[in-house]
């Protein structure tokens, strides 16, 4: 197995070694390739290509034409297929050692998350509460890049990749998305706060996806389809909600080195994905949203879990609560 990396092939040698052969790549991806299909004498047979097509955020796939183009080229006898799927269902199945990394990002996202709940408050802005949780994901061994989203409003339901220099008040919502890689790995954590004492309606709104969380983690085992939890997630919400709430996606994807599979986002995904069955070693972050029946206002609260054979598991041992200043 030969890696190409975007510089610092030397920092990756030392840093991992399941992959002996890290090489120093360059922005022509197609060069490398073709380099080290030359040198095991490739000359006709199948190219596998993963992302070319069929990924859940870039359906249209994330290789240049030009990629492809230079190593049919190349290999004028070659058969190019799309691989996306083959290392989809590759990558759902976390070995011990993956689910470790994954364990350690879960654990440096609460330390982020109890640095928001310290840090937020009337009058600072966006930018510096998001540069505090920063700061105590990167000094507790998290990585650059991650995705971590951030929004507040007094009735905000989404967040956003850029912090503003919006002054947080009160009766703000914060609302979030955090990860924090490790070793590259990422798992996953909502967590919403309210500054202030939150209205009745959103403090319902959570508590009810909190209670989706636990009735669908407890059917989460191997065997179990994803047909069968999200039906479990839909029952819960008419039964405890009581007609005043729905579901709204997502309600749970894939965790590990970035978009894995399965996962829930639309109901297209839920069409494809309701008979596959969970297996040990598959890794998510589940976060239930509940929204408000006939108006667009919801809420959601998520953690990272594993599926083991005996069921499923958090990784994070936070109390799955609105988080409420004063």
């Amino acid at each position: 197995m030969t890696a190409y990396v975007f510089n610092r092939a030397g920092w990756w040698k030392g840093a991992q070694k399941w992959v002996r052969d890290v090489r120093d790549g360059h922005n022509h991806w197609a060069e490398n390739a073709i380099e080290r299909l030359k040198e095991i004498e490739f000359q006709k047979g199948t190219i596998g290509i993963s992302g070319l097509s069929g990924l859940f955020r870039a359906p249209d796939g994330i290789i240049p034409y030009t990629t492809v183009a230079k190593l049919q080229e190349s290999f004028p006898q070659a058969k190019i297929v799309n691989a996306t799927e083959l290392m989809q269902e590759i990558r759902a199945i976390k070995s011990v050692e993956e689910i470790s990394f994954l364990e350690r990002s879960a654990a440096v996202i609460e330390r982020v998350i109890a640095t928001m709940s310290e840090v937020a408050r009337p009058g600072i802005t966006e930018r510096e509460l998001y540069a505090a949780m920063m700061q105590t994901m990167l000094s507790n061994g998290g990585e650059l890049p991650t995705l971590f989203f951030l929004g507040s409003g007094p009735e905000v339901s989404s967040s956003s990749f850029v912090p503003t220099n919006r002054a947080l008040q009160k009766g703000d919502r914060i609302v979030n998305e955090i990860e924090a890689k490790v070793g590259g790995y990422a798992a996953q954590a909502v967590s919403p706060l309210f500054l202030g004492k939150p209205p009745a309606e959103y403090q319902r709104m959570v508590e009810l996806s909190a209670q989706c969380f636990g009735a669908i983690l407890q059917r989460m085992r191997p065997g179990a389809t994803f047909g069968e939890l999200f039906d479990v997630y839909t029952e819960t919400i008419e039964r405890v909600g009581q007609g005043k709430y729905v579901w709204s996606h997502p309600m749970m994807h894939a965790r590990g080195l970035g978009d894995d599979g399965p996962a829930l986002l639309g109901d297209k995904d839920l069409e494809r994905f309701r008979r596959i069955e969970l297996q040990a070693g598959m890794v998510f972050i589940l976060k239930p949203q509940v929204r408000a029946a006939g108006g667009k206002d919801r809420a959601s609260i998520g953690d990272t879990v594993v599926v083991t054979e005996g069921g499923a598991r958090r990784l994070g041992k936070r109390e799955l609560r609105l988080i409420a200043k004063d």
